[in-house]
């Protein structure tokens, strides 16, 4: 794509149907400089082990008093770098926090005897209870689409690395060398590349994060959410004539969202913090840095991807789902 210059498709590596589907679309709209990034499976040992090391960070809850906690949260002082000053070559990123994890021995801990609970806000845990929804489980199929997530991240800040490219953001120049994260179930406009091109133009020289694909606001579906909430972005000369870019409000779902290079860092130095780390689906764990103004995000509405839908899913129990949304050329 030309806005993009590398795309990351996530994808288990024994999914053939969606390979084959994704080799297609990207043959069809001329994408040429891609690449799979290979899925974690949630029935590993190192999933299992991650699962330890985050009940390790739970060490402290105590529901005697309260079924609802905050457990003690900060965040470290390199993940506000909005890079905005000089800044030298972005230089290999040591691994760091929850990116350590895989490497150390596995805490010397029992897991519960219940299922782990998603955490909320920046660490608040729910006391466990059969009657909640499905979505509130941290079940290891979340865990490991979190690490499918943060490890194609950190290999998008790799590879900006060896490719020597500054951080630096200048007010009034366009980012370049942006990063474009799939899942392999997605469909495109066809006319993505001149939609998009009309869009970036519009963009602060700050901006972090890009959706292209979420879904607009249903109350039948959690995964769902009012990207329109905030107001669209005007500029009195670009006039984009099918989406429009609005600040995001609480984007769902992570199947197609562009990374700017500084905007990968700040992502990734968020995400491995180890009392944030791996705690909630991810995608809800970047909707709440958003919320919170720690990323700058913003959401094309109506998307220029969708989920496709139509075969069985790897993160939950059910199949495609009976919610699809459609392209206008796709």
């Amino acid at each position: 794509l030309g806005f993009v210059s590398k795309t990351y498709v996530i994808s288990l590596p024994h999914r053939t149907d969606r390979r084959k589907d994704i080799d297609r679309l990207m043959d069809g709209l001329q994408i040429s400089d891609w690449v799979y990034h290979d899925g974690t499976y949630f029935n590993t040992t190192i999933i299992q082990d991650l699962l330890y090391h985050i009940q390790a960070q739970r060490m402290e809850e105590d529901y005697s008093l309260h079924s609802i906690i905050n457990l003690p949260f900060s965040w470290p002082g390199d993940v506000d770098d909005h890079f905005s000053s000089n800044v030298s070559d972005l230089n290999s990123l040591a691994l760091a926090g929850a990116e350590l994890w895989p490497s150390q021995p596995t805490p010397d801990i029992p897991l519960r005897n219940t299922s782990l609970v998603c955490a909320e806000e920046n660490f608040r845990l729910t006391r466990f209870s059969d009657q909640m929804p499905q979505w509130r489980y941290l079940t290891p199929q979340r865990v490991a689409t979190f690490h499918s997530h943060l490890t194609a991240i950190r290999r998008v800040v790799d590879d900006n690395a060896r490719a020597g490219l500054n951080l630096t953001r200048v007010e009034g120049k366009i980012q370049e060398n942006i990063a474009l994260i799939l899942e392999d179930d997605v469909d495109m406009e066809v006319d993505i590349r001149e939609r998009i091109s009309v869009l970036l133009l519009m963009l602060p020289y700050d901006w972090d994060v890009l959706f292209l694909g979420t879904f607009v606001f249903s109350s039948i579906c959690f995964c769902w959410s009012n990207e329109a909430n905030h107001s669209a972005v005007e500029d009195p000369y670009v006039v984009p004539k099918k989406n429009k870019l609005h600040p995001s409000f609480q984007p769902r779902c992570l199947h197609a969202y562009a990374l700017s290079p500084a905007g990968a860092v700040r992502v990734l130095k968020h995400l491995r913090h180890e009392p944030f780390a791996y705690g909630r689906s991810v995608d809800l764990a970047i909707a709440w840095l958003i919320l919170e103004k720690r990323i700058k995000s913003f959401t094309v509405v109506p998307p220029l991807v969708i989920q496709r839908k139509v075969t069985k899913t790897d993160i939950t129990v059910f199949g495609g789902s009976i919610w699809k949304e459609q392209l206008h050329e796709g």
